[in-house]
């Protein structure tokens, strides 16, 4: 079905008779693929088992359609490991829509979006594109932009869920079991704020989500939060703080944080380093079953933030669980303007206390560090190429929150990856 739109829409288009209305149309593809050696990711790997070789990718066709005041934008996309599908498949199981959706400007200031989209915000540290994974994220949303200031932006965006299944329903009620990051989102209600200038930023949004728990209710959990970010000659501060409240899908009285705090030296046009610290509450082993002091960071893009080995906050791994305290030192080395070498060392500890080891012995709120290296090399204007070596030292107690006996000492992930881009304009 998806294949016969895309088809009847460039018909449409190359078509004569449209020639005389297009103000402009654009065309995007994105093309990756990524080899990975996985000897420990996300979860410390037992001793005795092989590391695992995986090749993942993605191959993304978009169109960027403008009439006056009027923007059309679809992109479709096949994503898969290699080897999944069997190489006589008569379907295609891959295939999706990634993107479908219409922005119409009412006015020079205000602009209304609707269909399957993007939200991102604030370095997607609360909600994003998730563009590291190769199906990405998008919603179902209505979005609208309005422009205060030549410097200042207020956006407002909804969204509604249902997975139209009405053997799941109960008589009275209509039932959603859609789980994400550990929630049952029914509803979200987003309102976001941007001030940009004189390289001082400061952003602030609030996002409700109408969860629902098995039983049909419905229950509001609340997210707040501020970034802020401020750069002077030779160095530059930034940060975030979150509060959330409310309950979640188990009925929990939620009360969470998230605090961030960094300084970017720039030594030199060629290298900088960033010296900051996360904290992301958690519950402790004496926490009360009705409560919930974990912090959700929901539809984030988590990779960019707690070391590109994932083993936090990933799909519904971590939520609701003994939180996080990230101490990190990040650097990046321009050795050209087509090459840079990024290194980033972690050290994690849990939030909260995490109890004790049946022999008595408390367990140490120690979880591990880790040390990232990625080289990224440009090849022109539209391919680039990574490769990427990562280490994770973990102690003790990433044992028990993982729940896995007799690890390896030493836990690794390589991965070599190639993105072509191209970006072309038809009219």
């Amino acid at each position: 079905m998806i294949k016969k739109i895309i088809i009847i829409f460039l018909l449409i288009l190359i078509s004569g008779n449209i020639s005389a209305q297009v103000d402009s149309l654009k065309m995007n593809l994105d093309l990756r693929t990524r080899a990975e050696l996985d000897n420990g990711v996300r979860t410390p790997i037992i001793k005795g088992k092989s590391a695992e070789t995986t090749i993942v990718s993605r191959a993304r066709f978009g169109m960027d359609y403008y009439y006056k005041n009027l923007e059309i934008y679809f992109s479709a996309q096949d994503v898969r490991t290699w080897g999944e599908t069997n190489t006589t498949a008569s379907k295609n199981q891959n295939f999706i829509l990634n993107e479908a959706w219409v922005k119409y400007e009412v006015s020079e200031k205000f602009a209304l979006k609707t269909g399957r989209q993007i939200l991102s915000y604030d370095n997607e540290r609360l909600i994003g594109a998730l563009d590291w994974t190769m199906q990405g994220r998008s919603f179902d949303a209505l979005k609208g932009i309005y422009k205060l200031t030549s410097k200042s932006t207020l956006e407002a965006a909804v969204t509604y869920n249902n997975d139209d299944n009405d053997l799941n329903d109960l008589p009275e009620k209509e039932i959603y079991n859609i789980s994400e990051s550990g929630e049952v989102t029914k509803s979200l209600q987003i309102i976001h704020y941007d001030y940009s200038g004189n390289k001082f930023q400061l952003t602030a949004i609030a996002m409700n989500q109408v969860l629902q728990n098995p039983s049909g209710t419905h229950y509001d959990m609340l997210t707040v939060g501020i970034n802020s970010k401020k750069y002077l000659e030779n160095f530059g501060f930034f940060g975030s703080i979150y509060y959330q409240t409310g309950k979640n899908t188990l009925a929990q009285s939620k009360n969470a944080y998230q605090l961030s705090a960094n300084i970017d030296f720039l030594f030199h046009p060629k290298f900088n380093t960033v010296l900051g610290t996360e904290w992301l509450s958690g519950r402790s082993y004496n926490t009360a079953s009705d409560k919930n002091k974990s912090f959700s960071p929901m539809y984030g893009t988590n990779h960019m933030y707690n070391g590109f080995m994932d083993f936090f906050y990933v799909g519904n791994s971590h939520f609701n669980s003994f939180g996080l305290n990230d101490y990190y030192l990040k650097s990046n080395l321009k050795f050209s303007p087509k090459s840079i070498l990024q290194v980033n060392l972690h050290i994690f500890s849990s939030n909260g206390k995490m109890g004790y080891y049946k022999s008595g012995e408390r367990i140490s709120s120690y979880l591990g560090t880790e040390l990232d290296l990625v080289c990224t090399y440009k090849i022109g204007k539209i391919i680039t190429a990574n490769i990427g070596h990562s280490f994770m030292f973990s102690g003790k107690s990433m044992e028990y929150l993982k729940n896995v006996t007799e690890p390896k000492n030493l836990q690794t992930w390589s991965w070599i990856a190639i993105k072509i881009a191209p970006n072309f304009r038809i009219k």
